[in-house]
């Protein structure tokens, strides 16, 4: 949402007016404030779902009793906010407390079984603020039921408060049982946190000898408790309190004793939460805390049957089976889909096991049986994949679709078969398990936001890990360091991965830390895992008792624990590595306990000149020995090339990689798209979804995206640069980088980008870059960002660059332009050409390129030999050097393949299509509105949409980011369709049968790549396009122009025609939606022109004028200058010069740079 909205500006309104309100037919009276005592806050802290959440803004942060905190639902009607208060209660009052978004209609609802609800509220005529709604009802799930919204948002509440008088429940249950515990030390591996809670009297927890201490249950989810008891060891506490939190780090007491006697305590209690501690200040002896039992009773039961109102926590979740048949892979029975399935083979037993992410808390399993079900089957928990415990069985079973209300607790579930019904395998079209998952264990603490060292360091030294260390052991390393005198506290800073950096400030993101820990002492060991990277960089700030700081020296570590496993590729396991040569030993190269330069080292040593050659070279689906694969290829496809690369002599991995630069099947809207928007977190989210969907299927890397900024309107690829601020730009490059490469650097999760296209073509085109020694560093400043954000490659364009090289070699070819790269931009990674003619590979090469992009060696007239003998062998080992550290650090040599059987059923997930409809609503620019949007037809009438891209689902998207209609995906005229039906309007392609009551003229070019789809030198709608806006003026019909915008158009021949004009660009397969979503008012516009748009071509070019430097008009590397006199070029080159940001202020085009209406006037 806008920035105006945000947390500084926010206020409150109160509802000052009493109201009584009767309604007949629940029997409800709402009056004012009552007289009698106050109710209880019953949701608090309970468990809360809701139809839709925006931005993060989850529905837990509408009970958390935080009013800086919100549940923020899709901008659409209906919507709901649900919330579990654990057991029947009697409601009395509910108080929202809404942020400005707020609901005009609603109901307050209340359910026994969270499917079938009673209205006990409602309301037309919500006025927002704070409402505090006396009501009578009864129910342990309370929902608000919006209706229809006050504003173009969503719905969104800081506070959702029930009050009433929780019901009576029992008091009977341990819900601590088996839950995952941990706690401040163990004695010895024998007394661990776990036996407190495991039922059995004859194991114990004991603690260090030292006080505090403390031991923690998390029960999975919010409950409320009534009783605590503690089974002591004649270790007791004298002194300690039981504490509750939500979240794990935030506490509140709700027992204190300084006391306590030992033996086995019960304490009646009164509290929420979902973890439960034991914090003990004072030992009863001189050893440490000793406990037998720690048991937590909670009103409601902790372990009787589950609730399905819980979420799904299976949707796309790891997944393997005992068997497969066909193409009905394991993954389909996650899917959400009900047209897709798992079929086993058809004997017996058979299972499907699902890796949660964490330890979870069950609450319901669903099971939707293809027509082949089980008769007899057990659902099963595990806290390992190894050791299972049955939480449901039947030798009854039905088929159909199975709701088992069951409860356990445990990582890993499946469903066992053992008799099957029917003479087929087992098949489930679906199976959803709802609940709770505690991602703590791999989870890092963020108690800080991401921020640099200080300026001063090296005060006291660091122990452990060693500088330069490489982690090969465990993923919780213990950090330690020399003590302080005076210090109170430290704090422990490491620059783990986020998704969260000011992606518009400067540096080097590896130079970002986060707060993770503030110890006592001088060691610190995680609870939680650090996950596999390179550069793992970390620092250590003591705290002494008046504040003062001193702040350690940085020290490095690398941390890698791989997970291999044996694969179908004829490669052995040795020593739990893959024996890549097959000789039965592991080598240096093979082993990833050694570091990367000594696998490089030794790897290098033993590669023939002509296997070095290949890895510089793609078309490895012909010959397994190149290096690279020119994809997209296909799941199952790309899986048989990985596999034959495995059998060559060194069993080299190749990296497959496309231009899938918006998307791999996922498609969001283009960058000059994303420009429009801003949303420079959204554009992290996006990188980082392609990303997923790439490793999913072994496809390791993509050839994006641009590091361009749009300064020349001629340049056809223009649109997939950043548009003309080279700020945004730098903004976007550093988000999509660290998106794809999920984290600061290149890691084995990450899709190696390719940057493109060096030096800037955005500054001239594919014929030449135009800068100088001026205007050079505005091009830069993007691709600083991509440096900045340790882009693993970076590609040459087809363009030289005099200022650089005057020779006018192309970048591929030229070594000046290169040596910028290297020596002048600091840039240290692979350097890739463009798709080259094969006589240019070997200047190529020798200029400094590393790979030859797109290059075949089996080429008609070309020899790899020559090639090999044509370019110095030490050239040739840098350039090998430079592509095996890459294919190290993507961790490929370890773990080469996807997951092509699954893969597939995890692209365009829903939450997936969800980012890029986000993306493409805040990139939708409405230039002009005369009033007639949104849409405000009554039922019955007609709207016709027509235009050349009305249809033309594919004008969404570039290159091989595709629209995908299989997934779903509806171009405008489908989209608006779809979105009139629910206003009961009319849509009628063309023509009407009575005269329509609004034209939708969908106009712009189709798809291109290179070229545009008429002359470039004539950037304006043709006359057939112009006509139909023009022919519907003249009925007097009123027209929405949807103007798929590539590149900078002329637009002024028909832009007092339009009543209104939405600015598309490509803006990925959710651009149809989006748009029609627009057009009726679902959201409000926000996006800004990323470009200037001409108001003539006199501004771009002399009269008859072509695309070369001498018939240009305007300067190809100067932003805002359309329509500009010589004074204010010169004042923009002045500010470039200077470094200082150019505002968008200059020239007289007919729109400026960030034009664009942000509502609807």
């Amino acid at each position: 949402m806008p920035s105006p909205r945000g947390a500084t500006t926010r206020r409150f309104r109160l509802l000052c007016t009493a109201f009584a309100i009767i309604v007949a037919a629940g029997g409800l009276v709402a009056t004012g404030p009552s007289a009698h005592a106050a109710p209880t806050l019953l949701s608090q802290g309970k468990p809360a779902t809701a139809s839709s959440v925006n931005g993060g803004n989850s529905a837990a942060a509408a009970v958390d009793g935080d009013t800086g905190t919100r549940w923020e639902s899709a901008w659409s009607d209906p919507q709901w906010l649900q919330v579990d208060l654990g057991a029947t209660a009697s409601i009395t009052q509910v108080v929202l407390q809404w942020e400005t978004a707020s609901a005009k209609a609603y109901q307050i609802q209340t359910s026994t079984d969270g499917a079938n609800w009673t209205s006990i509220y409602s309301t037309t005529t919500g006025p927002g603020g704070t409402e505090t709604l006396t009501v009578t009802g009864s129910g342990r799930y309370v929902r608000l039921s919006g209706t229809q919204r006050n504003t173009g948002y969503g719905y969104s509440l800081w506070e959702f408060q029930v009050y009433g008088t929780a019901g009576s429940g029992s008091c009977g249950t341990n819900a601590a049982l088996n839950k995952p515990a941990t706690a401040s030390s163990t004695e010895n591996a024998g007394t661990p946190a776990s036996a407190a809670f495991d039922g059995n009297t004859g194991t114990r927890w004991s603690s260090a000898a030292s006080d505090p201490q403390w031991l923690q249950v998390d029960l999975g989810s919010s409950q409320t408790l009534c009783q605590v008891s503690l089974n002591w060891e004649t270790a007791y506490a004298s002194a300690f309190q039981i504490q509750v939190s939500a979240d794990g780090a935030n506490w509140s007491s709700v027992y204190t004793t300084t006391t306590g006697a030992g033996g086995t305590q019960t304490l009646n209690v009164s509290g929420t939460g979902r973890y439960v501690r034991m914090y003990g200040t004072a030992r009863g002896t001189g050893y440490g805390y000793s406990l037998w039992e720690f048991a937590v009773f909670t009103t409601g039961g902790g372990g009787g049957g589950g609730s399905c109102a819980d979420p799904v926590i299976s949707g796309f979740a790891p997944v393997k089976a005992s068997s497969y048949a066909g193409a009905n892979a394991p993954a389909a029975a996650l899917d959400g889909r009900s047209t897709t399935r798992w079929e086993s083979a058809a004997s017996d037993p058979q299972w499907l096991q699902v890796d949660l992410g964490g330890t979870a808390a069950i609450s319901c399993v669903v099971l939707t049986w293809e027509t082949a079900y089980a008769s007899a089957y057990r659902i099963e928990v595990s806290p390992d994949a190894t050791n299972w415990t049955s939480i449901y069985s039947t030798t009854a079973g039905q088929g159909g679709t199975e709701t088992l209300k069951i409860t356990g607790t445990g990582r890993y579930i499946r469903l066992y078969g053992t008799a099957r019904a029917t003479g087929y395998g087992y098949s489930l079209w679906e199976f959803q398990v709802h609940g709770t998952v505690d991602t703590s264990t791999s989870t890092p603490p963020l108690l800080s936001p991401p921020t640099k060292a200080p300026a001063t360091t090296g005060q006291f030294a660091l122990s452990a890990p060693a500088n330069n260390a490489m982690v090969t052991d465990t993923r919780r390393p213990t950090f330690s360091w020399a003590a302080v005198a005076g210090a109170a506290h430290y704090q422990v800073w490491l620059n783990i991965s986020r998704a969260d950096y000011d992606f518009t400030a400067s540096g080097n993101l590896l130079d970002f830390y986060t707060k993770v820990a503030e110890p006592a002492g001088t060691s610190y060991t995680p609870t939680w895992d650090i996950s596999d990277r390179w550069t793992y960089k970390w620092f250590v700030v003591s705290v002494d008792g008046g504040g003062a700081t001193k702040a350690s020296n940085v020290n490095t570590f690398s941390l890698y624990l791989p997970d291999v496993a044996a694969a179908s590729d004829g490669v052995p396991i040795v020593n739990g590595a893959r024996d890549l040569n097959k000789d039965g030993t592991i080598e240096p190269y093979e082993d990833w306990r050694q570091p990367i330069a000594t696998r490089v080292n030794d790897l290098l040593g033993r590669m023939t000149l002509q296997e070095k050659a290949y890895q510089m070279f793609y078309n490895n689906q012909v010959y397994p020995q190149s290096g690279w694969i020119f994809g997209p290829a296909q799941p199952q496809d790309l899986d048989g090339f990985l596999k034959a690369s495995a059998g060559t002599r060194l069993g080299i991995p190749p990296i497959a990689a496309g231009d899938t630069i918006i998307g791999y099947q996922t498609t969001y809207p283009a960058q000059s798209a994303l420009a429009a928007g801003q949303d420079y977190a959204l554009d992290y989210k996006l990188g980082d979804m392609q990303r997923r969907e790439e490793v999913q299927a072994g496809a390791r890397g993509t050839l994006g995206p641009l590091a361009e900024v749009g300064t020349k309107v001629l340049y056809p690829r223009i649109q997939e640069g950043n548009g003309e601020n080279a700020q945004v730009a730098a903004a976007q490059v550093r988000a999509l980088v660290s998106g794809m490469q999920g984290g600061p650097e290149l890691n084995p999760q990450s899709v190696l980008v390719t940057v493109k296209h060096w030096p800037g073509e955005g500054a001239g085109g594919e014929a030449g870059v135009v800068f100088d020694g001026t205007t050079i560093k505005y091009t830069m400043i993007p691709w600083t960002a991509a440096i900045e954000a340790n882009a693993g490659s970076i590609m040459t364009g087809y363009a030289g660059a005099s200022f650089l090289d005057p020779s006018g070699a192309g970048a591929g070819n030229s070594a000046p332009i290169m040596n910028y790269l290297r020596q002048n931009m600091g840039y240290t990674g692979l350097i890739t050409t463009d798709w080259l003619p094969s006589g240019a590979w070997v200047s190529a090469a020798n200029a400094g390129a590393d790979v030859m992009g797109g290059a075949d060696p089996g080429a008609a007239g070309f020899s790899l030999d020559t090639f090999a003998s044509s370019v110095p062998q030490a050239r040739i080992d840098d350039s090998v050097r430079q592509i095996l550290t890459v294919k190290f650090k993507l961790g490929i040599f370890d773990h080469p393949y996807g997951d092509p059987a699954n893969a597939p059923y995890r692209f365009h997930q829903p939450s997936y299509a969800a980012l890029a409809n986000q993306a493409s609503r805040e990139s939708m620019t409405l230039l002009k509105n005369d009033g007639v949007l949104p849409v405000k037809l009554n039922a019955g009438d007609n709207i016709v949409v027509t235009g050349a891209r009305a249809a033309d689902g594919a004008a969404c998207c570039l290159w091989t980011s595709y629209f995908h209609q299989d997934y779903g995906s509806l171009d405008f005229l489908d989209a608006i369709k779809a979105r009139a039906a629910q206003a009961g309007v009319n849509v009628y392609q063309d023509t009407s049968p009575t005269p329509p009551k609004l034209a939708v003229v969908a106009v712009g070019e189709a798809s291109y790549t290179h070229a545009t789809n008429w002359v470039k030198e004539q950037p304006y709608l043709p006359p057939d396009q112009v006509a139909l806006i023009q022919n519907y003026k003249n009925q007097g019909i009123p027209v929405v122009v949807l103007l798929v915008l590539p590149r900078p158009y002329v637009i002024s021949d028909w832009n007092g025609l339009a009543d209104a004009i939405v600015v598309t660009y490509r803006g990925g397969e959710e651009m149809g939606p989006a748009a029609a979503s627009l057009l009726f008012g679902d959201y409000t516009p926000r996006g800004k022109l990323p470009w200037q748009l001409p108001a003539s071509l006199d501004q771009v070019l002399k009269p008859g004028g072509t695309d070369v430097p001498a018939d240009a008009v305007e300067s190809w590397d100067l932003p805002y200058d359309l329509g500009a006199t010589d004074a204010e070029r010169a004042d923009i080159r002045a500010r470039i010069g200077a470094g200082q940001p150019v505002p968008p202020t200059y020239g007289k085009p007919l729109y400026q740079y960030g034009s664009g209406l942000q509502g609807w006037h």
